[in-house]
């Protein structure tokens, strides 16, 4: 990884410390409750607005913008630009904000598979309108960042998922007698803190300039709509998944939601890491190649990112394999969380963890195509084959029940893949060739191994006490990811062979340090 890239991984890495810290915390509150479905189930209407105003895809947007005034030295008008947008789209951003904090009941109503019971709808509008105005926080803030991204600045911004939980987890704690009420108060003051207030100032030491100008015409603004629109219409992967918990969850009783949330939860931290850090970190240097048209350049450039993630991602994948039951026991498994949620909230996880390859790969391609102002290709893509899912869910359900989930969002994923890898150019694959060949093989012995050494030890896994549980997750997680390294190395990897390289170098720079100082 190159500087931005290990700002921003090490950034989410925490971050995602802090949002299982969090779980942690709610697992031993509230375990599979009534409380902690509505909490999860509240998420989703300040999520799907968020989604409509295109907050998740602002920076996408703006940096190519930007790009464009950089390479034409033109900066000012940039900052103008940028202006004119954030104030044009935060208008109506209000404007779609109120009503959904009126009628929050009705559209949970409105988007759930099955309608929770009274309770657990009562206490979700609730806690969706604490939640709510978090989200202008979040709106604002996305318009920061992208800034601060479009002159390479990433310090700062990564900061804010570890400012964000940091502040869920600290109300969760305090109000905890109150039941799960402090981590939904957390949000909005976790967003104002970490996606305002620390991004004015970093934007302010960017030299980012502001401009009160209010122009629903201009055509910067009307070309940013546009490239939005696609993305906006059309459902992410991301989300997709997010929503099919939230709608389909409540399907499976009142620990549905919540179960798979947890398990989520945790694959996510996969896709975090070792995905969105590489995309957001790349995506700046993309669009600059295809602005310079280095359209070869860039298709490589992709191609051997792709196989270093699907490298690293194999060997976390093969030791998680291994370790999954006790480490969802020694994170969650204390107060209201019994051995039983930790059963299946483990199955659920190894569900999960196939899903976690295409969602990382598609976290990188899908910004390849965007750096080319391709929107609408991967937004048709993912939104038909979401849309398709929607019937499958149902009709699995049936037959697999709560796995149902995990398992169709795995389809999904991989179906997604396929179809962007097969419109994106190829010609750039064939040296990475056998990187891929060499992981797939890896993750085809190890994945099942691992599960073995899982199912072997289940028993003595279900009685064993802390350290023991701690202690073997250390040494058969380092064993598993290591061997998984060694072996792809050996049938001939490069993307392995690189990352063996780094933390060689990685070490030896260590040792060496630690010399000096003696």
């Amino acid at each position: 990884m190159d500087k931005a890239s290990l700002i921003i991984a090490t950034s989410l890495l925490v971050s995602r410390v802090l949002g299982v810290l969090r779980e942690m915390l709610l697992a031993k509150i509230a375990g599979v409750n009534e409380q902690k479905n509505a909490l999860d189930l509240a998420f989703m209407i300040p999520d799907i607005l968020n989604h409509l105003i295109g907050t998740g895809f602002l920076s996408i947007v703006f940096i190519s913008l930007f790009t464009t005034h950089l390479l034409k030295q033109n900066e000012n008008e940039g900052w103008r630009s940028f202006s004119n947008i954030f104030n044009v789209l935060g208008l109506l951003f209000l404007i779609l904000a109120v009503p959904a904090f009126i009628f929050m009941r009705e559209l949970i109503l409105l988007l759930t598979a099955m309608p929770p019971s009274e309770d657990i709808l009562n206490l979700a509008t609730h806690f969706g309108r604490i939640i709510l105005p978090g989200q202008l926080f979040f709106f604002a803030g996305s318009f920061l960042i992208a800034a601060q991204q479009a002159r390479k600045q990433f310090l700062i911004p990564s900061l804010t998922g570890i400012i964000y939980n940091s502040s869920i987890v600290l109300f969760g704690w305090l109000f905890k007698e109150s039941g799960v009420s402090g981590f939904a108060w957390g949000v909005p003051i976790g967003a104002f803190i970490g996606f305002f207030v620390l991004q004015i100032i970093g934007s302010y030491r960017s030299g980012i300039k502001y401009f009160f100008t209010f122009n629903p015409k201009n055509l910067e603004l009307i070309k940013t709509v546009k490239l939005l629109l696609p993305m906006v219409l059309g459902a992410g992967s991301m989300f997709a998944l997010e929503f099919a918990i939230r709608s389909f969850g409540s399907m499976f009783g009142t620990h549905g939601i919540s179960s798979l949330n947890y398990s989520y939860r945790l694959m996510y931290t996969l896709v975090a890491v070792f995905g969105f850090s590489v995309g957001a970190a790349k995506y700046p240097d993309m669009v600059r190649m295809f602005k310079e048209n280095k359209i070869e350049q860039l298709n490589e450039k992709v191609w051997n990112d792709l196989a270093k993630i699907f490298a690293i991602l194999v060997s976390a994948i093969c030791a998680l394999t291994a370790v999954s039951l006790p480490a969802v026991r020694i994170l969650f498994e204390r107060g209201a969380f019994t051995q039983q949620s930790s059963i299946l909230v483990n199955e659920l996880l190894l569900c999960y963890l196939p899903a976690s390859i295409g969602l990382c790969a598609q976290a990188l391609l899908a910004r390849a195509f965007y750096s080319m102002e391709r929107m609408w290709l991967p937004t048709i893509i993912n939104t038909s084959t979401f849309v398709a899912s929607l019937f499958l869910y149902s009709s699995a359900a049936k037959i697999m029940g709560i796995y149902s989930v995990p398992a169709v969002s795995f389809i999904c994923s991989f179906v997604q893949l396929t179809l962007l890898l097969i419109f994106w150019n190829v010609k750039g694959a064939k040296s990475c060739i056998k990187d891929f060949i060499a992981g797939a093989a890896v993750l085809i012995i190890l994945a099942p191994l691992g599960l073995c050494v899982a199912r072997y030890a289940h028993s003595w896994l279900l009685n064993a006490n802390l350290v023991y549980l701690m202690a073997y997750s250390a040494v058969f997680s380092a064993l598993f990811f290591v061997f998984a390294v060694g072996l792809q190395v050996l049938l001939g990897s490069n993307s392995s062979s690189y990352i063996l390289y780094l933390f060689k170098k990685k070490l030896t720079r260590n040792s060496v340090n630690n010399l000096k100082k003696v």
